[in-house]
């Protein structure tokens, strides 16, 4: 099994927002330790900082930074929706939280990524409780969840 780059990038701006738990990281990441196959030592290099937070944070981005532009942001935005949909589904009562975290990783999303949608829908979210309150926030969840029809396959994260 190969360990794309996408899903990469999908974790670290996951763990860069606390979008998901480090430990929820360390299971996928010993889970596919050892049947990974890359061209070259990333794993490792993660299997061996995965007790470091920031260590980790710091070396998917040494890792991922000339590779942003090559990345398939159509796919990192399955993977978060799927995620999104995954924590709305266990615990609705955090949603002003997890709204909050969307904002947090459309700041991290380079521009030009972060101006087409699902991805704008992270900026305004998270300011529709000022402006509209919890039905306009229910309202772009829904969008949310609808604009990719297409569950991600197997753990997909």
């Amino acid at each position: 099994m190969t360990i794309n780059n996408e899903k990469l990038y999908f974790y670290y701006i996951s763990l860069k927002t606390n979008f998901i738990s480090h430990d929820d990281y360390k299971i996928w990441l010993h889970k596919n330790f050892l049947i990974a196959e890359t061209e070259n030592n990333i794993v490792f290099e993660l299997e061996w900082c995965s007790e470091n937070i920031d260590k980790t944070v710091d070396t998917l981005y040494s890792y991922l930074y000339d590779k942003i532009s090559f990345l398939d942001f159509q796919f990192i935005g399955k993977l978060i929706i799927n995620e999104l949909r995954k924590k709305y589904n266990e615990n609705p009562g955090c949603l002003r939280e997890t709204t909050y975290k969307l904002y947090q990783i459309w700041c991290l999303l380079p521009r030009n990524i972060a101006e087409k949608e699902p991805f704008l829908t992270f900026n305004s979210i998270d300011d529709s409780w000022a402006w509209n309150g919890k039905e306009q926030v229910e309202e772009k969840m829904k969008y949310l969840f609808s604009f990719y029809e297409d569950e991600i396959q197997g753990d997909g994260c």
